[in-house]
């Protein structure tokens, strides 16, 4: 089980086995990688990523695996600028579990981190909850390794066109003049908020921002909505037996609705993620949200945004019937304070 870098070669062996590693639970979903597997760590780490792979052992599998993505990250934590090392994309083919991958993987990954932040620098992954292989495998092999949130996703239907909320804010599309309220904005509620990027900015296609604005003309707040379909593509590959009635149930609706159908196992997700979600109250998000969701309806099927279950936005999601998974923040090293307000994630960087 030795791990080397990853080079452009493994592109291919690399989307087969993003592909054969689903997440599963009530909604099993796998997340392909077509057409460029390293696209997202190229947008998650800027200039400073890597990707480890191991090969297997030439009895038909000459290629990758299993793989690991360690990425430098500029964030605030505890309201100050400070480097992170983001750990993600830890996959083992299911034919080759159970035989050391995964810890071998995860050795590479830590020391990776220490090389592009330092000793003492903080290391940060995301579990999907109920992955009792990786807590099993943590307690084991890092158990100074400590949860630091959980991070909810919030899946919002978009079956029917949502009423606009009567508020005094005016909600519309963002404009390259907007660049400057929106750092201001940003640079201010950001270091509130734990790991935290220093910039908003997410530079990628098919990326719009809406913009919520005061009668007085003031940004109250911001958020994107980002398809993703030309880095990322989450296809569904089982229903627990709850949204399996659901989805039938939502199928017969959408012609009437005329919304996109949800996919049989097999099928991609139509979505759109929320991403840089920065609002100066809940009320000022989901008067955010609400538009988005009116913008989208007939576009795709499902809105999904990330926060912290300890952060007060959380409330914008009140009555929205969103469907929720959740997902453990793990740190190893930095500071051992845990306080300084909720963690801020990009679920759509995973």
């Amino acid at each position: 089980m030795m791990v080397r870098k990853a080079h452009p070669e493994d592109n291919d062996a690399l989307m087969a086995l993003a592909s054969a590693c689903p997440m599963n639970g009530d909604l099993s979903l796998c997340v392909d990688r077509y057409p460029d597997f390293f696209a997202l760590n190229r947008l998650a780490g800027g200039g400073q990523w890597q990707v480890g792979v191991i090969d297997g052992d030439n009895d038909g599998d000459n290629g990758p695996i299993a793989c690991i993505a360690v990425a430098r990250r500029e964030v605030y934590l505890h309201g100050e600028p400070a480097s992170l090392a983001y750990v993600g994309d830890l996959k083992v083919h299911p034919a080759h579990r159970r035989r050391g991958a995964a810890r071998a993987l995860l050795g590479w990954a830590i020391d990776t981190g220490r090389d592009l932040i330092g000793a003492d620098g903080p290391l940060m992954c995301t579990v999907l909850g109920g992955n009792t292989a990786v807590d099993t495998l943590r307690d084991i092999f890092t158990p100074e390794v400590r949860k630091r949130a959980t991070i909810r996703s919030h899946s919002i239907s978009l079956l029917w066109r949502r009423r606009l909320p009567r508020t005094s804010l005016t909600v519309r599309l963002a404009e390259p003049a907007d660049t400057a309220a929106m750092t201001n904005l940003w640079q201010r509620l950001a270091p509130g908020r734990q790991f935290a990027p220093l910039h908003h900015q997410v530079q990628s296609a098919g990326l719009d921002y809406l913009l919520a604005h005061h009668r007085d003309g003031e940004l109250a707040g911001f958020l994107g909505l980002w398809d993703q379909h030309a880095i990322k593509q989450m296809r569904v590959t089982g229903y627990s037996r709850r949204l399996g009635m659901a989805r039938k149930a939502f199928n017969l609706a959408s012609p009437l609705f005329r919304v996109p159908r949800m996919p049989a196992p097999g099928g991609e997700m139509s979505y759109r993620t929320v991403v840089s979600p920065c609002a100066l109250d809940p009320q000022t998000l989901r008067a955010l949200l609400l538009h988005a969701c009116h913008r989208l309806h007939g576009e795709c099927s499902l809105l999904t945004i990330g926060l912290d279950t300890r952060d007060p936005l959380t409330r914008a999601l009140s009555g929205l019937l969103a469907q929720p998974t959740d997902a453990k923040v793990l740190v190893l090293g930095g500071p051992s304070k845990d306080d300084g307000g909720p963690v801020h994630f990009e679920i759509a960087m995973v």
